[in-house]
């Protein structure tokens, strides 16, 4: 039967999407698994003579750590971030400065954020970049050979350590939990296909399954002509997406209108995008996005089959179907038959 096929297949694909998802998100917990076990513990103390013996920030599991020191100074050496426009440049930010901190009979490289220096940062143990040194620590130890022997071969990254960790937390668990809430309710609709979407659509125009007849024999009819995604037959217009179905009968309309979107790069016209907006009585409603030319043909064929309903868009009707919908029903019911009417009227008078 169409409606449990539709029903299926949409609840198949919410249930493989939001698997993946899910199975993606797990994947990235586990592959940073020791950066999260030391985001979420947060930093611990180091002693200085444990720092004194390391010889790579490898050597430490929990490399999340809290180092004091006796002395501080900056080392003059900047992180500056350039923003550039029209390849001119507009400004500049400093994202990070680079401290020595003297750790008893030892030296440690500090990446801080920009400010005061003192005495404990808390940051990440990493390897020190090629370029520090080869612009800091060889010159440093060239001009002061009793201070450069004294650097630890590694630095500590106390300026942007925690950015990674809220962006994987602050994404990832809202992330996680919609697939799960997801999967959850995919597994719920696969043992209860009405509650499904498409087969709640379909339940407001009658009898589900004998409607989901009529429409599976239009669509096996090969009568029906489509417009983008949008398919129209002599009855029922369907359009199927990836985790529902949209269904309507054809004279439930009630409002269609044209919708142009303009788009634009700094104020710079780039183009404009055309779709048809279809609302029926039943408060279904779909916005498709097509050519222009199929836009206007698909409105010619619409305005000689449900010459009732309301084409055109006013921002009163707007605020009336959002305010009171019933009532733009009630108008476009009436209008249905007055057409009656006028069309019984006109064939009395031809017999």
């Amino acid at each position: 039967m169409w409606v449990e096929h539709e029903a299926r297949r949409a609840n198949r694909n919410l249930m493989v999407i939001n698997g993946l998802m899910a199975a993606a998100l797990v994947l990235t917990i586990v592959l940073n698994f020791r950066y999260c076990i030391n985001f979420l513990r947060g930093a611990e103390p180091i002693t200085a003579a444990e720092l004194a013996n390391l010889k790579s920030p490898g050597q430490r599991w929990r490399n999340f750590v809290t180092v004091t020191g006796d002395k501080v100074a900056k080392a003059g050496y900047e992180d500056i971030e350039e923003r550039r426009r029209g390849g001119q440049l507009v400004s500049t930010e400093v994202k990070a400065e680079y401290i020595y901190l003297k750790v008893v009979d030892k030296i440690l490289l500090v990446k801080a954020s920009p400010g005061e220096t003192r005495l404990g940062y808390s940051g990440e143990l990493t390897p020190t970049e090629e370029r520090i040194q080869n612009d800091l620590l060889r010159p440093f130890a060239a001009k002061q050979p009793e201070l450069g022997a004294m650097m630890l071969p590694f630095t500590l990254n106390a300026a942007d350590y925690r950015n990674n960790g809220y962006a994987i937390f602050g994404i990832a668990v809202p992330l996680f939990a919609l697939a799960l809430w997801n999967l959850l309710k995919a597994v719920r609709r696969s043992s209860e296909l009405e509650s499904a979407p498409v087969w709640k659509s379909l339940s407001a125009f009658g009898n589900a399954q004998q409607l989901s007849q009529q429409i599976e024999a239009e669509l096996q009819s090969g009568g029906m002509r489509t417009y983008g995604k949008l398919q129209i037959g002599l009855q029922w217009m369907v359009r199927r997406k990836m985790f529902s179905t949209w269904v309507s009968p054809v004279g439930d309309l009630a409002w269609i209108y044209k919708k142009i979107t303009k788009h634009s790069v700094n104020f710079i016209p780039t183009g404009k995008t055309y779709s048809v907006i279809l609302v029926g009585r039943h408060r279904q409603r779909t916005e498709e996005q097509m050519k222009e030319k199929t836009v206007n043909e698909l409105l010619a064929e619409l305005a000689g089959r449900v010459p009732w309903a309301i084409f055109g868009f006013d921002q009163k009707l707007d605020r009336a179907w959002r305010k009171d919908p019933q009532s733009v029903v009630s108008a476009v019911e009436s209008r249905y038959q007055q057409y009656k009417s006028k069309t019984a009227a006109a064939v009395a008078t031809t017999s």
